[in-house]
C-alpha cells in the first residue's frame, strides 16, 4: 500500500469521530491539505478530496479495525495499534510490518475544530526494503459539500 493512500485511510477513519466525541463531523464531501516535510526537506502540498459517508462517520475505530486486518490479511502483523481519544483530540500510534520487506512506524494528532473543520500532525518512518523514508507533515481537513458520486 502507498504511503498516502495508508495515510487517507487513516484519515478517513480518525475524521469519522465516534457519536460520543465531543465534536462530531459531518458526512459528505471532504477536502485535505498535507503540508510539511519527506527525508528532511520540504514536501509539495498534496490536496486531497474523499467522500466520508454516514456509516464511516458513526465510528472510527472499524475503519482503524479494518485496517489492521487488511494489513494481517496481506501477511503483514501489528505489533502495536494505539488509539486514544480525549475530548476533540484522536491520538494514535502504529507500528505495522510485513517481514523485513515493509515496516512503518506512525503517530498522529488529529483535533476536531468544528463539525466541519479539522487540523492534525502525522510523523512516520517507512522501510520498504532497503529504501527508508520518514515524513513530518500538517493536516488541515474542510467539509467541502455533499459527495458528488454517491
Amino acid at each position: 500500500m502507498k504511503r498516502t493512500a495508508l495515510i487517507a485511510v487513516l484519515l478517513l477513519g480518525f475524521a469519522a469521530v465516534p457519536a460520543h466525541a465531543a465534536t462530531s463531523l459531518q458526512p459528505g464531501e471532504w477536502q485535505t491539505t498535507e503540508t510539511g516535510t519527506e527525508n528532511g526537506k520540504p514536501a509539495k502540498p498534496e490536496v486531497e478530496k474523499s467522500c466520508m459517508t454516514a456509516d464511516e462517520a458513526r465510528d472510527a475505530t472499524n475503519v482503524v479495525k479494518q485496517m489492521k486486518e487488511q494489513m494481517q490479511g496481506q501477511g503483514g502483523q501489528c505489533e502495536k495499534l494505539d488509539v486514544q481519544q480525549n475530548g476533540n483530540t484522536v491520538i494514535f500510534v502504529m507500528k505495522c510490518g510485513m517481514g523485513q520487506q515493509f515496516l512503518i512506524d506512525m503517530a498522529g494528532t488529529f483535533t476536531f475544530v468544528s463539525a466541519t473543520r479539522y487540523t492534525g500532525t502525522l510523523k512516520s518512518t517507512m522501510k520498504m526494503g532497503e529504501t527508508a523514508m520518514s515524513s513530518d507533515k500538517k493536516i488541515e481537513a474542510v467539509r467541502i459539500g455533499e459527495c458528488k458520486n454517491r
